[in-house]
C-alpha cells in the first residue's frame, strides 16, 4: 500500500507531524542531561511538547471528517485497509493506527523500548477503546505473523497492568453492553495470535469456561520454551492486584469450576519451577467446597447469568484459535527449514 506523506488528516496536520510528535513524545534525556528529543532540542519544554501532542491528536478523536477533506479510502488505498472498525472512528485515526503499527513491525527496537510507553500515551489523549480495537483489527489481517503476536504480547501486557486502562478492564471484566462484547470478540480473534495471551482475556473478561476449553487445546500446540515463559508470567500476574476478583473467586468453588481447572490446567503445563510452586500453593488455599455450604442455596450465580445473556459464539472463536495457531505452526516450520538450510550451504 503506497503511503502519501503529504496527506493531511482532521484540522490539517500532515501525517508526519503526528508520527514525529508521537515518536518523540517517547524520548528522554540521556545522561548527560541532554535531551534527545528533537521537540525539546527546538527549545520546548516537557509541559509544552505534551501541550503540542495533545493539540495534534485533537482531530483524530473526532468521529467525523473535517470539513473539505476527503476519506482516507478515496485517496488511492485499499478500504479494507483504511476503514475504521467502529462508527466512533474518523478515518484518519484508523489510518494513523495502520501507520504506527508499520513502524512498530519495521523499527522493532522502538516497540521494544517505547512501544508500550507511546501506546499509553495514547490511551490518555485518545480513546482507548478505539485504539485497542482498531489495532487488534489490523492486526487481524497482519502477515507477519511473529510480528502479530509480538504486538499482541504487548497489547496484552499494556491491557492488565497500565492504570491508563482502569476504566477499559472494568468495562471487558463485565461484559455488560453490546459494545464490550463486540470489543471482547475483535480482541480475541487478534489476541489468537498468542495462545497464552488470549487465555489471559478470558481471564480479564470471566470467560473461565472457554479458558478451560483453550487450554485443553494448548496440548495439540507446539509447547516452545518462549510459550512456559509466558505461561509463568501469567502465573505471576494472576498473583498480582489485577486479578484480586478472580483469587476471590476461588473461594466460590461450586459456582466456579472452570475456573479451578483452568488454573489446574495451566499448572499441568509448567515444569518443576517457581511458577509452578506459586500456582500450586494457591490452588492449596481452594476451600473444600462442602465446608463452602450456606443456607441461601437459591441464589444463581451471577457469573452464569452474566454468561447466558453475553451471545457469544465461543465454539466459532475457539475454531478461529485453532485456524490461527495452525497458521503459526506452518510458519515456524518454514523459518525453521530455511535455517535448516543456511545451516547446510555453511557446512558444505
Amino acid at each position: 500500500m503506497e503511503e502519501n506523506s503529504s496527506t493531511e488528516g482532521a484540522a490539517g496536520y500532515s501525517w508526519d507531524l503526528v508520527s514525529k510528535a508521537i515518536l518523540t513524545f517517547g524520548y528522554s534525556p540521556d545522561p548527560a542531561g541532554h535531551s534527545q528529543s528533537p521537540v525539546e532540542d527546538a527549545g520546548y519544554a516537557a509541559p509544552l511538547q505534551s501541550a503540542y501532542l495533545k493539540m495534534l491528536l485533537a482531530g483524530l478523536s473526532c468521529s467525523h471528517t473535517a470539513p473539505g477533506l476527503c476519506p482516507v479510502h478515496s485517496r488511492g488505498t485499499k478500504g479494507l485497509e483504511c476503514s475504521p472498525s467502529t462508527p466512533t472512528m474518523n478515518s484518519y485515526f484508523y489510518k494513523f493506527m495502520i501507520n504506527l503499527l508499520k513502524r512498530f513491525s519495521t523499527e522493532r527496537k522502538l516497540l521494544e523500548t517505547r512501544g508500550a510507553f507511546i501506546i499509553r500515551q495514547l490511551c490518555l489523549l485518545l480513546n482507548a477503546e478505539n485504539i485497542f480495537h482498531s489495532m487488534a483489527d489490523i492486526l487481524l489481517r497482519e502477515e507477519d505473523l511473529k510480528f502479530a503476536s509480538t504486538m499482541v504480547h504487548t497489547l496484552n501486557t499494556i491491557l492488565l497492568t497500565s492504570s491508563e486502562l482502569f476504566q477499559l478492564r472494568n468495562q471487558l471484566k463485565d461484559l455488560k453492553t453490546p459494545e464490550s462484547r463486540n470489543l471482547f470478540c475483535c480482541l480475541y480473534r487478534s489476541w489468537c495470535h498468542n495462545p497464552v495471551t488470549t487465555v489471559s482475556l478470558c481471564f480479564l473478561t470471566q470467560n473461565y469456561k472457554h479458558a478451560y476449553d483453550l487450554i485443553q487445546k494448548f496440548g495439540d500446540l507446539e509447547v516452545t520454551v518462549d510459550f512456559l515463559t509466558e505461561v509463568d508470567k501469567l502465573v505471576q500476574l494472576i498473583e498480582c492486584p489485577i486479578f484480586t476478583y478472580l483469587r476471590l473467586q476461588l473461594l466460590d468453588v461450586k459456582n466456579n469450576p472452570y475456573l479451578i481447572k483452568a488454573l489446574y490446567g495451566l499448572l499441568m503445563l509448567l515444569p518443576q519451577s517457581s511458577a509452578f510452586q506459586l500456582l500450586s500453593h494457591r490452588l492449596q488455599c481452594v476451600p473444600n467446597p462442602e465446608l463452602m455450604q450456606t443456607t441461601d442455596n437459591t441464589k444463581p450465580s451471577t457469573s452464569f447469568k452474566r454468561t447466558a445473556a453475553s451471545n457469544i459464539d465461543y465454539t466459532e472463536l475457539l475454531q478461529h484459535f485453532e485456524k490461527v495457531q495452525n497458521k503459526h505452526l506452518e510458519a515456524r516450520h518454514q523459518r525453521a527449514g530455511r535455517a535448516e538450510q543456511l545451516d547446510r550451504r555453511v557446512v558444505l
